[in-house]
């Protein structure tokens, strides 16, 4: 409940700067937090907002879902498997240092711009965070357990899943988030650059042709409210259930 206060305090201070900030210029440059949200409730009533923000939100955690699944993976094997790892590394170092503008460019070559062009751009650019964070993960696993279940020789599938699995979790949770913020300014971009027909994207877009000033801030508006819902009702949930020898040591009071 303590962080759940702090939490809203930052947002209450953030959104009285924001205020304060545009009562020193004209609301076409920046406009008031007032404005912004009658800019939702006008795009909640039309109807747009939740269908854009359905089929975005398909699309983006589509992308991340594939980069989580294969980065994870690929993770996972060139931890255990150094000859793996060190082909690996230098082609994700290598995909990490594209920018994801050049990857939308390529995507729209290849793929359908009101589909599959967003997903792809998200799993290519948040595969390396996860493939980072799960090979990190896999090398800090403590060399006495290992050897310990090399002692009583355990199988392959047991150390993966009691061993490396769960100390796995506490690396990759936080390329989660990270990854989920990445996921959704891609998708944004993707869509804004590949001139989609729907999708959050599609109404930013309509809302610059428009000069809609409050109109754009409330498309950013709803992906920070969507970002920060997934990570505190999705991802930290799944994380405390995932984790239950953080909930004994909390709940040890040691």
């Amino acid at each position: 409940m303590e962080g759940l206060w702090m939490g809203l305090l930052g947002l209450g201070l953030s959104l009285a700067l924001w205020h304060a900030v545009a009562l020193q210029y004209p609301p076409w440059a920046v406009p008031p937090p007032l404005a912004v949200a009658g800019e939702l409730v006008r795009l909640a009533r039309e109807g747009a907002l939740f269908r854009a923000v359905a089929i975005t939100t398909g699309r983006t955690l589509a992308g991340f879902g594939i980069a989580v699944l294969l980065g994870g993976t690929a993770g996972l094997l060139a931890g255990l498997l150094p000859r793996l790892r060190q082909a690996l590394a230098p082609v994700v170092t290598a995909v990490q240092g594209v920018p994801p503008v050049a990857l939308i460019i390529v995507a729209l070559l290849w793929f359908d711009a009101n589909r599959s062009a967003p997903v792809f751009t998200i799993a290519v650019a948040v595969l390396p965070i996860i493939f980072a964070a799960a090979l990190e993960g896999t090398r800090a696993v403590d060399r006495s357990l290992i050897e310990m279940a090399a002692v009583f020789r355990a199988p392959r599938r047991l150390l993966v899943t009691e061993i490396y699995l769960p100390h796995l979790l506490s690396y990759l949770f936080p390329a989660l988030i990270s990854g989920l913020g990445l996921a959704w300014k891609v998708a944004l971009l993707a869509e804004l650059m590949a001139g989609s027909k729907s999708g959050m994207g599609a109404g930013l877009g309509a809302a610059r042709v428009n000069l809609n000033v409050a109109g754009m801030f409330a498309w950013i508006a709803v992906v920070v409210l969507l970002l920060l819902a997934m990570e505190n009702l999705l991802l930290r949930p799944l994380k405390r259930r995932l984790e239950p020898w953080r909930r004994s040591q909390e709940g040890g009071g040691g």
